[in-house]
């Protein structure tokens, strides 16, 4: 068992002949990030420029921590709406490396496969990140920057670099519990005779 089925396998697709279930595969396999870009398209539109989330997200954060986020609200106001952006444009990176993930499980090496997914995962990020800035800067109360993008991306690079690790940790530990299994099992046949 690879790494991809313990990190994918509930979402491995099946193997079947039919034009319909390969259709339906690549649907389960790509859906999710047309969901993802769907949700960022919407987050792009005025209603959610800074001029309207300042007021909900204040009363958020005065319910829990009352009303002393008022003296460094810009701040904090600014500090969410980043951290929205790096962990959203994240997300979007890990939903598009499952998409690649799956569609280049033919290649024959893993971490290549896995490099592979990686990269396309990252240039399909920074490219939804910059049509997205560049929607924004048509918009009255938006702004389209590229610093924006660039934190995207950073973001996106993060949460990859993360999965490759947990990726790579899992496969290692395998191998070694594979090594150890070979290593007992001539000492376990000479115990049984």
């Amino acid at each position: 068992m690879s790494s991809s089925t313990v990190v994918f396998g509930i979402y491995a697709t099946q193997t079947s002949t039919g034009r319909s279930a390969r259709l339906q595969e690549q649907i389960r396999t790509w859906l999710p990030v047309l969901v993802c870009a769907m949700v960022c398209a919407v987050e792009s539109t005025p209603y959610f420029g800074a001029d309207r989330t300042s007021a909900p997200l204040r009363r958020l954060a005065e319910m829990f921590f009352g009303n002393g986020v008022d003296a460094h609200w810009a701040s904090t106001h600014h500090l969410i709406r980043k951290t929205g952006h790096f962990m959203g444009f994240g997300f979007f990176s890990l939903v598009s490396f499952r998409s690649f993930w799956i569609t280049l499980q033919g290649m024959a090496f893993q971490l290549l496969r896995q490099l592979h997914a990686h990269g396309l995962a990252l240039l399909t990020t920074f490219l939804m990140a910059s049509a997205d800035e560049f929607h924004q800067s048509f918009l009255p109360n938006r702004t389209g920057q590229f610093s924006d993008v660039l934190l995207d991306c950073y973001g996106a690079a993060v949460l990859c670099f993360v999965l490759f690790l947990g990726m790579q940790a899992v496969e290692g530990r395998k191998k070694a519990r594979a090594r150890a299994a070979c290593h007992l099992k001539p000492a376990f046949a000479e115990t049984a005779n």
